[in-house]
């Protein structure tokens, strides 16, 4: 047994393998487009945005979501057509009620009555989102609520090849359901038929549509990249306009060649000036207006100045090496030791003294005190001590005794031999080295001119010169304090000498003074103008920096616009949209329009389609007229013909898919006359012979058409009225509202009714009766009413239509005199006992009893089925 012949591709699933590899963004926008039709405002921002991380911006929340297959509408075989069942427990879609179920017929069709506000609508928003629309529509909550709804979504029972399947929960979302999408809804929006621009009614079949929505699409994005890239344009700095750097430096020319490609980091470069350069810069820029040998006399003199420096410099750091400070040291330690040597010796030589310290400092100063006082007043010209017997104390002034001068004498020996002088001499040499180093002052106030000359050409340098002056004086005060203590003397370390870059700034100044000299000369003035020019131009490209950093990214912010708008070219969707049209729909279109055109509005419409240009190129099929295919056809065909059209256009569609699935129609017939609607029954009715039909309508009359036809060539049919209710919109109820019902179903409700009604008659609620017996017999009278309407004149005259129905005219010859006159005693008795008039307050009339209600709706049944019988035997 050979397998089933797998389901053709479809325009849809032809698109999905064209697409894989096109760009993420444009994949995106396929799916928005197959879902939901016209794309927002909103949906073209997104699209831009994942065209721009395409090409490499920061990728954000937003996702591209390619088109899948799961995005398409599901394209089961012949035999496995999808019917709908019911939908049910309906929650958060507008206003409709809770708890409501609203069944379908699977097998013919489904005509679902309400008036406007009734409920239509958001049944209808559900199919549409669940099912296949060309525009799905939004579903909003019910505004009224306090609160938004948890979830939106209702349970859809369905069948396949008329099998039941589980009932879907639906919820809704951005993709239709994977089966239920094989379902097709139409209603005004859904019409594919539109006034293009060039005055042409044209048509587009639904899935190629796709390749011209995708190119519009296309176009849109390009649209916003064009306007942001000119926003870019226009944001070009106005100094680049008017530079005020010179075009022959290099920062000009570097600035010239501004372009996408830059390297910024080489701009930045240029833009940072050494210290030097920034000396030299300020020292061009007043010079160059100077007279030249003024100049060079200014830079010498201040090239002296650091000269100046350069010899203090030199001085104080000659004075405060380690060397210099550490002989010093060395010399007191000496003193000191060799003082230590002549105390041990005068320890030993006047023990048994009988004054302590004798031989110690203090007693030395006297004794040399003694001596001076000795040689030069008492006895000049005398040794010291004296040895004259008459000779007296130089301190007491006593005459001295034998033993005393014995005393002196061996005083004298002491201080005279080798220790004492020997100490004396060392202690001489450290307090002349002491002096030395202490002599002179270390300190900024004598070159304080030259420093602040200094700070104003380098002042890190001037601060560094100072650090070096500082450390000196330190040291030195170090070494001295040092000299009076006896432990090892710790120096603090020699800072950098400046001595170099001075003897480097004074060259360098002396070398420009001599440029200056030179720039008496005309080619020699120019060389240090050009000079001047680059480090100038290189200082203000610093103070621009940014600006310059922000126009290289404008440029790159173009370049990458640019590169991104080179993903919107149409060329190859048009070349798919063609293809499309050529091998999959054209064979299949026109005969199918001409047998729809001619079912819908027989030779009142005289139209074709061709195939003919549309946006970008993408392919369209034009609706000519016959007769004058150069005739502009919108002026020409009524609103309803406009929708005939697009109906007749549907139905084509249909001619492109391999399944029956079930068609779903809203509101179809809004802008029909007469003319259109019986037709329009006429074909939804013969449709229904090859699938499940369902109709929303709020239209009486061709509620009546549809189920004429279908009663007529045996459709099953079902009928259910939505209303609105204290609970909401979308109450269901079977069969037509009591306006919109048959004789037969009148009848049928009358007798359930007479039979509550007896129900309190034998409970004796005898108020409660009358009441109801009026509102019985109310309904009988326009029972009897639209008897004669429908039955005795066989609607050959309809209220409200504007038309007549002239070829049931003989059926009316079947009503004879008898049955006037029982149609005048029914309608009268009616009329007695309604409610219509005030009833006189002194005649109060009891209601009929129940049996006269019964016998009462029986006349009017055995009345209607004796002229139905009649009238079914009039040829």
């Amino acid at each position: 047994m050979q397998k089933p012949a797998a389901p053709q591709k479809t325009v849809l699933e032809t698109i999905l393998d064209w697409s894989k590899d096109r760009p993420l963004w444009q994949r995106d926008a396929l799916r928005r487009i197959i879902a939901n039709g016209r794309l927002t405002d909103a949906d073209i921002g997104e699209l831009v945005d994942l065209c721009k991380q395409g090409k490499g911006a920061p990728v954000g929340a937003l996702k591209a979501v390619p088109l899948e297959k799961a995005h398409l509408p599901a394209n089961p075989g012949q035999t496995a057509a999808v019917s709908l069942l019911s939908i049910a427990d309906v929650t958060g879609v507008n206003n409709l009620a809770a708890g409501q179920a609203l069944g379908f017929e699977p097998n013919g069709i489904t005509i679902i009555y309400g008036d406007n506000g009734a409920g239509k609508s958001g049944y209808a928003r559900i199919l549409k989102r669940a099912c296949r629309a060309r525009h799905a529509g939004k579903i909003e909550p019910n505004v009224y609520a306090d609160q938004p709804p948890k979830r939106v979504g209702a349970n859809i029972a369905y069948g396949v090849g008329g099998t039941p399947q589980p009932v879907e929960q639906w919820q809704n979302g951005t993709n239709p359901h994977a089966t239920l999408s094989a379902v097709s809804v139409f209603d005004s929006d859904c019409a594919s038929v539109h006034i293009r621009e060039k005055n042409e009614v044209a048509f587009r079949p639904f899935g190629l549509d796709v390749p011209d929505e995708l190119a519009a699409a296309c176009q849109s994005v390009k649209d916003a990249l064009a306007a942001e890239q000119k926003q870019l344009e226009k944001a070009r700095n106005p100094i680049f306009a008017a530079p005020t750097w010179k075009a022959t430096t290099a920062v000009g020319k570097a600035l010239a060649a501004l372009n996408a490609n830059t390297d910024a980091k080489k701009i930045e470069a240029l833009a940072v000036l050494s210290a030097d350069e920034s000396a030299r810069l300020e020292r061009l820029r007043e010079d160059l207006s100077k007279n030249p040998a003024k100049a060079a006399a200014e830079q010498t003199v201040k090239a002296d100045n650091v000269m100046r420096l350069i010899t203090v410099m030199n001085s104080v750091a000659a004075r405060t090496t380690d060397e210099e400070l550490l002989a010093a040291a060395a010399l007191a330690k000496d003193a000191r030791s060799k003082r230590d040597a002549a105390r041990l010796a005068a320890e030993k030589a006047f023990t048994g003294e009988p004054l302590a310290g004798v031989g110690g400092e203090t007693w030395r100063a006297l004794w040399d005190s003694a001596r001076r006082y000795s040689t030069e007043i008492a006895y000049p010209g005398e040794p010291f001590p004296p040895s004259a017997e008459d000779a007296h104390c130089m301190l007491c002034q006593q005459p001295l005794e034998a033993e005393a001068r014995a005393r002196m004498a061996r005083f004298e020996d002491f201080i005279q031999k080798d220790t004492e002088q020997l100490a004396r001499e060392a202690e001489k040499a450290a307090q002349i080295a002491r002096q030395t180093i202490a002599t002179g002052a270390i300190g900024t106030r004598a070159v304080k001119a030259s420093l602040d000359e200094l700070g104003l050409q380098n002042q890190e340098l001037q601060q560094q010169t100072r650090r070096f002056i500082a450390a000196a004086r330190l040291r030195r005060h170090v070494l001295l304090k040092a000299l009076g203590g006896n432990g090892e003397v710790q120096l603090p370390p020699v800072p950098l000498s400046p001595l170099p870059d001075l003897g480097q700034l004074q060259t360098m100044i002396r070398s420009y003074a001599a440029e200056l000299r030179k720039s008496a000369d005309a080619d020699e003035r120019k060389k240090l103008e050009a000079d001047f020019a680059e480090l100038s131009d290189r200082a203000l490209l610093a103070g621009m920096l940014q600006v310059v950093t922000d126009e290289i990214q404008r440029l790159k912010s173009i370049r990458f616009l640019t590169e991104c708008a080179g993903e919107t070219a149409t060329n190859t969707i048009t070349k798919m949209g063609n293809d499309i049209a050529d091998t999959v729909i054209t064979p299949r279109l026109r005969d199918r329009f001409q047998e729809e055109i001619v079912r819908l509005a027989a030779s009142k419409v005289r139209v074709e389609i061709v195939r003919s240009g549309g946006k970008y190129g993408s392919p369209q099929y034009q609706v000519r007229l016959f007769a004058k295919p150069d005739a502009k056809v919108h002026e020409i065909l009524s609103e309803g013909e406009k929708t005939c059209v697009a109906l007749a256009a549907f139905m084509t569609e249909l001619a492109t898919a391999m399944h029956r699935s079930a068609l779903v129609f809203d509101d179809p017939v809004s802008s029909l006359d007469h003319r259109w609607r019986g037709q329009v029954a006429k074909r939804l009715v013969e449709e229904a012979e090859n699938r499940q039909v369902i109709v929303f309508t709020h239209d009486l009359v061709f509620v009546n058409d549809l189920n004429d036809h279908a009663t007529k060539t045996g459709r099953a049919v079902r009928l259910t009225t939505l209303s609105r209710g204290a609970a909401g919109a979308g109450m269901v109820a079977d069969g037509l509202p009591w306006k919109a019902q048959s004789v037969e179903d009148r009848i049928d409700k009358l007798e359930k009714a007479a039979r509550a009604v007896k129900l309190l008659h034998d409970n004796n609620q005898e108020d409660e009766y009358a009441v109801e017996v009026a509102k019985l017999y109310n309904s009988l009278r326009a029972t009897w009413e639209r008897g004669l309407e429908d039955i005795a004149f066989v609607r050959v005259i309809q209220r409200h239509r504007d038309y007549i129905n002239a070829k049931d005219l003989k059926k009316v010859s079947a009503l004879t005199e008898a049955d006037c006159d029982a149609f005048a005693a029914g309608f009268k008795k009616c009329c007695d006992i309604v409610d219509a008039h005030d009833p006189s307050s002194g005649r109060n009339a009891a209601p009929p009893p129940p049996t006269d209600l019964f016998q009462d709706i029986q006349a009017l049944k055995d009345w209607a089925a004796s002229l139905r019988d009649r009238q079914k035997k009039i040829a």
